[in-house]
C-alpha cells in the first residue's frame, strides 16, 4: 500500500514539474478553450454551407476555410435580412481555428498526460488527432490542383491550373522548334511595362481581369470603353466588347480571363491587342469561326513570326501520357455517370513506359502527382484528368494508424483488466 502511494506521489510530482516547466502552455490546455474552438468550428461549417449557394464550394473554401477569418453577411432572404444584411460579421477562418486547436491539443498533450501503460492508448489517440489537424493545414497550404486534357490517340506533357492564367508568346518562325515565353498572372496583375531579353518587344499592360462578359458586336457599332484602343488581332476584326466581372468560384462557374496590352519596339507602338482565356482550354475557341484566332493571334516583327494567347497557367512535365481509348457508361435513361475509364500509356523518363487504366476511385500515381478521372466527352473524343499534388498526403494515413492503435490498446488494456478481475473474483476463498 505504501509502495502504491509512493508511485502515485512520484507521478504527481513529475506532472507538477512538467507543468511548472511548461507554465506558458497551461492556459492553452484548457478544456474550456477546446469547447469554445469546437463551437466556433461548428458555426464556421454552418456559415460556409450557407455561402456555398452564393459563391460556390470553391469560393466558400477560399473565403472561410483557407483563411484566418472571413466576413459574413446575414442572408437577405432570411427573416430580418433587409436590415441585418448590411452588417459585416467577422467569422474566424479555418487556418485560425485549426492552428489554435493544434496548440490546444499539443499543450494538453504536454502538460496533462503521462506515458503509462494505462494511458498510452489515450496518448496515441491525441497524437493522431494532432497529426490529422496538422496534415489538413499542410494540405490546404501546399496542395495544388490542376487538370490535363488529352484527345483520343494523342499525348500530353503538361497540366493546366484551374485558376490562374498566363500570357504566352510563341516564336514559330522555325517549324522544327518552338520558343515559348510566358508571363504569369502575378505580373499581369501588377500592370505596367514588361521587358525581357527573351522578347524583341516591350509589353505594356493596359487592362487585365480574371473574368469578363464578352460579346461580338456588329461591324460599325460602338464598342465598350475598355476596347476602344484595340486596333490589332481578334479584338478588332471580331469587334469584341467586354465588361469586367468578378471571378466565379462555383463548380459550374466559367471564368474568361481577359487582357488588353500594347507592344512597343523602342518608342514605336506595334499596336494594341485584346486576348481572352477560355476556361476549358483555348482549343474551344475553334467552335466559333470569329474567335478561333484567340488560340493563336499572329504577330510579325523583324522577320520573325510570333503567336500570342492568354491561356490557363501551365506546368510542363518530364513525362507524357498517351490516351489509347475511352469507355464511358451512364445509368440507363440518365446522364449520371456509372463508369468513366481511360486506357493510357505513361511515357516516362529513360524511354520507359507502362500501360494503365484510370477510372473512378482508381487514379494513376506518378512522380508525386495523382491523376484522377475527372471528366469525359460524351462522344469519347477526349478525357480530362484532375491532377493533385499533395506533399503531405501520407500524414492522414499515419494519423489514422495511430488513432487505431490507440483505440485498440485502450480497449485491450481495459479488457485484460476486466478479465483478470472476473477471474480473481471467481476463485473460491
Amino acid at each position: 500500500m505504501t509502495i502504491d502511494k509512493d508511485i502515485k506521489k512520484k507521478k504527481k510530482n513529475t506532472l507538477g514539474q512538467r507543468r511548472k516547466k511548461f507554465s506558458l502552455l497551461v492556459p492553452l490546455a484548457s478544456i474550456r478553450l477546446t469547447l469554445l474552438l469546437l463551437s466556433l468550428s461548428m458555426i464556421l461549417v454552418f456559415v460556409a454551407t450557407l455561402e456555398q449557394v452564393r459563391i460556390g464550394i470553391r469560393g466558400a473554401l477560399a473565403e472561410y476555410f483557407e483563411s484566418m477569418y472571413g466576413i459574413w453577411h446575414y442572408p437577405e432572404q432570411f427573416w430580418g435580412g433587409e436590415l441585418l444584411n448590411s452588417i459585416p460579421i467577422p467569422i474566424p477562418g479555418g487556418y485560425l481555428l485549426g492552428g489554435l486547436l493544434i496548440l490546444n491539443l499539443t499543450a494538453a498533450y504536454v502538460t496533462r498526460f503521462q506515458w503509462t501503460g494505462k494511458k498510452m492508448g489515450i496518448q496515441l489517440i491525441h497524437l493522431g488527432i494532432i497529426m490529422l489537424l496538422v496534415g489538413q493545414l499542410a494540405t490546404q497550404a501546399m496542395q495544388e490542383e490542376s487538370r490535363m486534357q488529352i484527345n483520343k490517340g494523342e499525348s500530353s506533357n503538361y497540366i493546366e491550373r484551374f485558376h490562374g492564367v498566363e500570357l504566352a508568346f510563341s516564336d514559330v518562325t522555325n517549324s522544327d522548334t518552338q520558343k515559348v515565353v510566358t508571363i504569369p498572372q502575378e505580373i499581369l496583375e501588377k500592370g505596367g511595362t514588361i521587358r525581357t531579353a527573351d522578347l524583341p518587344f516591350k509589353v505594356q499592360i493596359k487592362h487585365f481581369g480574371v473574368n469578363c462578359d464578352f460579346t461580338v458586336t456588329p461591324d460599325g457599332s460602338n464598342r465598350g470603353a475598355l476596347v476602344q484602343d484595340v486596333n490589332r488581332g481578334v479584338g478588332q476584326t471580331a469587334n469584341l466588347t467586354i465588361s469586367e466581372k468578378e471571378e466565379d468560384f462555383s463548380s459550374e462557374g466559367l471564368n474568361f480571363g481577359y487582357l488588353i496590352f500594347e507592344l512597343f519596339d523602342g518608342t514605336d507602338s506595334l499596336g494594341t491587342w485584346l486576348t481572352l482565356a477560355h476556361p476549358g482550354g483555348n482549343h474551344w475557341w475553334k467552335e466559333s469561326p470569329k474567335l478561333s484566332d484567340l488560340a493563336f493571334q499572329p504577330i510579325r516583327h523583324n522577320g520573325k513570326f510570333w503567336g500570342v494567347t492568354l491561356r490557363s497557367e501551365r506546368e510542363y512535365l518530364p513525362y507524357s501520357i498517351e490516351l489509347l481509348g475511352i469507355e464511358n457508361e451512364f445509368y440507363q435513361g440518365t446522364e449520371i455517370p456509372f463508369n468513366f475509364e481511360s486506357d493510357i500509356v505513361l511515357n516516362m523518363e529513360g524511354n520507359q513506359s507502362r500501360r494503365a487504366l484510370v477510372y473512378m476511385n482508381t487514379p494513376l500515381r506518378h512522380a508525386g502527382k495523382t491523376f484522377y478521372q475527372y471528366q469525359m466527352n460524351a462522344a469519347a473524343d477526349y478525357t480530362v484528368f484532375q491532377v493533385i499534388r499533395n506533399p503531405s498526403w501520407l500524414v492522414p494515413y499515419i494519423a489514422c494508424v495511430l488513432v487505431s492503435i490507440g483505440l485498440l490498446w485502450q480497449f485491450s488494456f481495459h479488457l485484460v483488466r476486466f478479465l483478470r478481475k472476473n477471474s480473481n473474483s471467481a476463485q473460491p476463498a
